[in-house]
């Protein structure tokens, strides 16, 4: 929740002097709204906006006040309720009496032309009443002549009645240390599966201004409370904690994978194994790897947001792993500069790349720590890691030039040009000079001796779309056997043979793929072919005797000294993979 002034709270109040009717207000925007610029307030005596009294706007009900009437009315000692309409409920106090006759009622809101016929008399014609919860629409007259009917006078919350969060679940508690809890009526089957209430977490930071976007239509359809931005880790603690008893919750993530990662950690750390609310995704980032993985799309469209709130509910949950990563300082000797000299190349002009040679560049300042020590979908050390580094260090510096999906992409193509050497004369050098692999015990360092880019996945998803493991990805019964190549490393060619030496990749099995890309398969990974199989495994070491770019489910960082990272496993977490798509 944020302070867009003193004097208004922007967003939804989770304050203790939040009413069942507060508002959420936003910053009037004319892009974002199709009503009247006219303040709705009794008593104000200049409706218009200017710049010294500028307008806001409810985000669920879409009412326009000038901000400076909510400070006269905190300021005021009367209790005058009428200067502002209210908003629809979103909670209910503890103290009043589960009446079922209370709740599901229609909630309406009188508009100057109908946009949708009348529900009674077909035509749309005039002025009327529209239920801001189920969206049907009446004339006064029509409705005045069918309200009495109990059929008619229920709100049965309309087209996403199963995923609204209905205001009677939501309680404020005062020994709850989070001032709300959500939880079934008891009027309500615990075994009904057509409920399946829906949780957001979106990023607005994500897809341009995208995140904004989707905020506000979210908060229009569905209980505002139900909708949350992430802006810190109390956001996700908060939501959780408060939804944690509502039966047969459903989360949402609205975000990149980095944003996707983030929230999946919170669910495993909060909840017992395998007992989190089962996530979806609506893809907001770059690459959106995992999306793609779980069929929920590789990038958000306009339009999508309704067609992906009608497949949550019918989505299959299913199992992921999480891997943590474990950096410690790794001691060196000269005997890491001999295997350097060994290992370089007759190409004098390449004697290490670029990201080697230039470990102090003030660029790689600010990111010497990875986000989080856990991923989801893959970790990649060298080249490609590089390329990612410096693209995301200049969004850094400059994210007015990186407000879109398109640019994001072309901005990225731009910063690979920097390495032109390092791919055009990858037979210069190799992995194998600077990184140590160790596989279940097994040194495999001998397998990256050709390769430029160390990759480990989770899921068959990377970079944008690829599938460097090849081969079939589905989630199998996970056979106990640890299998690792015979193959010479150096022979690329894909045969049935070196296939049948690896299992099917599942991203619940507790094993993690580990394979190298060399410079042209970087490309080809692209167009379908595969890179270099290395093994399956349940736990990996890398030793570091050169600093290196490293990148991690969407997030690059660069480890500045030698390091030596274990990966190991990390628990398990739900999700849903849309099968409808």
């Amino acid at each position: 929740m944020q302070e867009a002034s003193e004097s208004f709270t922007n967003g939804v109040d989770w304050s203790n002097s939040a009413e069942p009717t507060s508002h959420c207000w936003l910053p009037y925007s004319s892009e974002t709204s199709s009503t009247s610029r006219l303040c709705a307030c009794i008593l104000c005596k200049n409706r218009k906006s200017t710049s010294d009294f500028p307008l806001i706007q409810c985000a669920t009900c879409l009412l326009i006040v000038h901000a400076t009437h909510l400070s006269e009315l905190e300021e005021s000692t009367t209790t005058d309720h009428h200067r502002i309409p209210p908003c629809r409920p979103s909670f209910v106090d503890n103290n009043i009496a589960d009446n079922v006759d209370m709740h599901d009622q229609h909630y309406w809101s009188h508009v100057s032309t109908l946009s949708t016929p009348c529900t009674y008399c077909k035509r749309k014609s005039s002025d009327g009443l529209v239920c801001m919860w189920c969206s049907r629409s009446y004339h006064r007259q029509c409705w005045e002549n069918i309200k009495d009917n109990e059929e008619n006078s229920k709100c049965d919350y309309g087209k996403f009645s199963n995923i609204i969060v209905r205001p009677q679940w939501l309680r404020r508690v005062v020994d709850s240390p989070f001032g709300f809890r959500a939880q079934m009526p008891a009027y309500v089957e615990i075994n009904d599966t057509s409920l399946t209430p829906v949780i957001f977490f979106i990023n607005k930071l994500s897809g341009g201004q995208k995140g904004q976007e989707i905020y506000r239509m979210l908060v229009r359809i569905l209980n505002p409370r139900q909708v949350f931005f992430l802006e810190n880790d109390s956001t996700i603690t908060r939501a959780l904690n408060i939804y944690a008893s509502l039966t047969n919750t459903h989360i949402c993530i609205c975000g990149g994978d980095g944003t996707v990662g983030w929230v999946l950690s919170h669910l495993v750390d909060t909840f017992p194994a395998l007992k989190n609310p089962p996530a979806s995704i609506l893809p907001l980032g770059t690459g959106n790897d995992l999306s793609r993985v779980l069929c929920w799309g590789y990038q958000y469209a306009s339009g999508q947001l309704l067609k992906t709130l009608s497949q949550i509910p019918h989505a299959h949950p299913t199992i992921l792993d999480r891997w943590r990563i474990h950096i410690e300082t790794l001691e060196t000797n000269s005997s890491n500069d001999e295997s350097l000299n060994r290992h370089r190349s007759f190409f004098s002009f390449i004697d290490q790349p670029k990201f080697i040679q230039n470990a102090d560049q003030p660029m790689y300042e600010n990111h010497h720590t990875p986000i989080n020590m856990f991923f989801f979908n893959y970790i990649s050390f060298g080249l490609d890691a590089a390329v990612v580094l410096d693209f995301h260090a200049r969004r850094t510096r400059d994210s007015s030039k990186f407000t879109s999906p398109l640019k994001n992409k072309l901005m990225f193509i731009k910063e690979s040009r920097k390495y032109f050497n390092e791919f055009a004369f990858g037979i210069a050098w190799n992995l194998g000079s600077y990184i140590r692999l160790i596989c279940d015990d097994q040194d495999m360092t001998e397998s990256i001796r050709h390769c430029h880019s160390l990759v480990l996945l989770n899921t068959r998803g990377f970079g944008a779309g690829t599938h460097p493991w090849g081969g079939t990805s589905v989630n199998t019964v996970p056979s106990q056997t640890i299998d690792h190549s015979d193959d010479d490393s150096s022979n690329h060619d894909v045969t049935q043979s070196t296939i049948n030496h690896f299992e099917a990749q599942n991203f619940g099995d507790e094993k993690v793929e580990v394979l190298g890309l060399n410079t042209m398969q970087m490309a080809l990974i692209h167009i379908g072919f595969r890179g270099t199989r290395i093994a399956q495994c349940r736990q990996v070491r890398i030793e570091l005797s050169h600093p290196m770019p490293a990148h991690m489910d969407g997030e690059a960082f660069y480890l500045a000294r030698s390091t030596a990272i274990n990966i190991t496993h990390a628990g398990q977490v739900m999700v849903l993979r849309n099968d409808n798509r």
